[in-house]
């Protein structure tokens, strides 16, 4: 079998959140267009709640593996359903049209996988945003947070990390408050 990386992809907003509710909490399109673009066409895992909380699914272009202990193996849909990470992790890996899988979140499936040393690369958005930082100091029970302390990670010897630049004119325009930068992250083993 090639050799294939399994990679995480995460955005992380002030105080490391990633999610509030059900929702994220800011809207991004050039956070959308990274995703999408450093994504298609590999296989993504996500966990049940993440999976089911999207507002498109299953997402085109990739094959689309949801984890979940509450799961038997099954295919529906055009979404594979297994209840593990590792299983899923086997079965993108015997399925993926290049060299990368993705895991996609959420919150306890990255725990896991950063926990069990699963990630080979990591592909980071940190969102800049003033307001949802005020809001998220007001109420924090409200919000997902990112299993890891990303100024932690970002320091930490294990891992080389370089920004990614798109050129002029790529990223489609923001109208919002939230202003993303793109890391890369590659464990060193």
């Amino acid at each position: 079998m090639k050799d294939i990386s399994v990679c995480s992809i995460v955005a992380v907003g002030p105080y490391d959140v990633i999610g509030q509710g059900v929702s994220m909490p800011w809207h991004s399109k050039q956070d959308f267009y990274h995703f999408k673009k450093i994504t298609t066409p590999y296989p993504c895992i996500f966990g049940r709640n993440t999976y089911e909380n999207m507002p498109k699914t299953p997402l085109p272009n990739r094959l689309n593996i949801v984890c979940s202990s509450k799961y038997t193996t099954s295919f529906k849909n055009g979404t594979f359903y297994v209840p593990s990470i590792e299983e899923a992790i086997n079965f993108a890996k015997y399925n993926t049209p290049g060299d990368k899988i993705f895991i996609c979140g959420g919150s306890m499936v990255y725990k896991y996988a950063l926990e069990h040393d699963l990630i080979d690369v990591m592909y980071l958005t940190k969102i800049h945003d003033s307001e949802l930082k005020r809001n998220i100091a007001e109420n924090r029970a409200d919000f997902t947070y990112f299993p890891i302390d990303t100024l932690e990670f970002f320091e930490s010897p294990k891992w080389q990390t370089e920004e990614i630049k798109y050129p002029n004119g790529v990223l489609p325009v923001e109208t919002g408050n939230s202003v993303p930068r793109f890391f890369k992250s590659v464990r060193i083993r």
